[in-house]
């Protein structure tokens, strides 16, 4: 580099010599600071793309100074570096802006990574990309301010909502805001979605015969998302083996394919979302507390659509454009009645139920103006006329149906009587909340609202 734009704050002089050493032999050149005070005073003098600084100093300590830094230099990533065991104050640190945390004693492969996502040439700052996240309401506002601020970091991000409600949609927007949208892409894994012997080496690949009908090598998602983002959807879902070996990959920065040897190295923002109460999950023994407070370094949740009545029109009248563009249909907008119907409805199945209810609605109207009528409101999911529920809750069903419709008919109905929670179905009818969701997906692809 032709720039000295690095500062490294350290109170040790071995510990900034070795970090100084380690850059040089990376290509790059650095300056030092032995405490805040004289990091500051460089500081008002010139600016750093990158300042790596420790914790535990005398006088003003790193904590303090990474607050100093973003008021006097906004633009500046700020790396916290810590010898000690209890992290919770980098933690802090990086839900107020910081890009890392380095737990000393760190390799110096790790400093390097970090390094060269960091630092930088004075790039024009580009626009927010918020990946068609539409919305007027306040407490979404402040989500979209919260992802602002916390995109740039490398730290874990945990996202909570019911279904429906566009965890995916925030995923996209944290990575599309971050510097690795730069460098890697965001790939996506759904947990719930594959069964659970081929889900490990979905996730971390599979050596060329490491099992039957492996013919050749299988690279896994954390390595299709190397220097990128890795968004885990349905993290809930894992088995408590698959959780331990996410929790090494994460500790570790590596992962070992199915029947390999040797590990690989990975360098890996993960994401990753649950419609669970994941702290109950833990609770009860389903879901390793480790590895909750790994992936729980930022938390972002969504509330339903129910919560953000502001926003049903809105989002109305954006799916009314994208299917009129779609299926090439001029309709201006919705009627007085239908706009109350939508506003007057919570919404169970959230933002993914409003678009199939607009989409239909399209399909279906003739006039330039979506009327009442043309508006289908599903209380229950998937309702039908041959099985009614009694007063005492039980189920009666017309003779001749097969198991198979009848498996079904319990599993809807239980489900409307939970109110769309699939936890609590999946509890009452003693089964796995994998199963309900497995049994969903199979009425959709059948073409049944689900």
């Amino acid at each position: 580099m032709n720039e000295c734009d690095i500062l490294v704050v350290d109170d040790e002089d071995f510990m900034r010599g070795a970090i100084i050493e380690t850059l040089r032999r990376g290509g790059y050149s650095a300056m030092t600071a032995s405490g805040a005070h004289e990091a500051i005073d460089l500081m008002t003098h010139r600016g750093f793309s990158l300042v790596l600084t420790d914790v535990k100093m005398p006088g003003m300590d790193g904590l303090t100074l990474f607050r100093k830094i973003k008021e006097l230099r906004p633009e500046t990533s700020v790396v916290i570096m810590t010898g000690f065991p209890n992290l919770q104050d980098a933690i802090n640190v990086i839900k107020e802006g910081a890009v890392d945390y380095l737990q000393k004693p760190f390799p110096p492969d790790k400093l390097i990574d970090i390094v060269e996502q960091f630092i930088d040439v004075r790039k024009p700052k580009k626009e927010t990309d918020f990946a068609n996240i539409i919305t007027d309401d306040a407490y979404m506002l402040q989500i979209l301010e919260k992802i602002r601020l916390v995109a740039p970091s490398n730290a874990p991000v945990l996202i909570q909502g019911e279904t429906g409600t566009g965890k995916e949609l925030i995923a996209q927007a944290l990575h599309n805001n971050s510097r690795r949208h730069e460098t890697g892409e965001l790939v996506a894994l759904n947990c719930a979605a594959i069964p659970g012997s081929l889900l490990e080496s979905e996730m971390f690949g599979a050596e060329k015969g490491s099992y039957t009908g492996a013919n050749a090598l299988h690279i896994g998602r954390f390595e299709r998302a190397h220097k990128g983002t890795l968004f885990l959807d349905e993290i809930s879902e894992l088995s408590w083996e698959l959780q331990a070996k996410l929790l090494r990959a994460l500790q570790e920065r590596e992962i070992e394919r199915v029947g390999a040897s040797q590990p690989t190295q990975v360098n890996v923002r993960v994401i990753a979302s649950t419609n669970e109460n994941i702290e109950k999950l833990v609770d009860d023994g389903k879901f390793r507390p480790d590895l909750f407070f790994r992936l729980d370094v930022i938390r972002i949740s969504i509330p339903p659509l129910r919560q953000r009545k502001a926003d049903i029109l809105l989002l109305a009248n954006h799916f009314l454009k994208v299917y009129c563009d779609e299926y090439d249909r001029k309709i201006d907008g919705f009627s007085d009645e239908a706009m109350a119907k939508l506003t007057g409805y919570d919404f169970p199945g959230n933002i993914r139920q409003l678009q199939n209810i607009v989409q239909e609605a399209v399909i279906e109207t003739q006039s330039d103006c979506v009327g009442e009528d043309n508006i289908h409101l599903r209380k229950t999911p998937l309702m039908q006329d041959e099985t009614s529920v009694q007063e005492d809750g039980s189920v009666s069903f017309k003779v001749g149906m097969s198991l198979r419709d009848i498996e079904k008919e319990v599993i809807l109905k239980t489900l409307g009587a939970h109110d769309g929670n699939r936890t609590k179905t999946a509890e009452a009818l003693d089964i796995t909340s994998r199963t309900i969701r497995n049994k969903l997906r199979e009425y959709r692809d059948e073409g049944q609202e689900a």
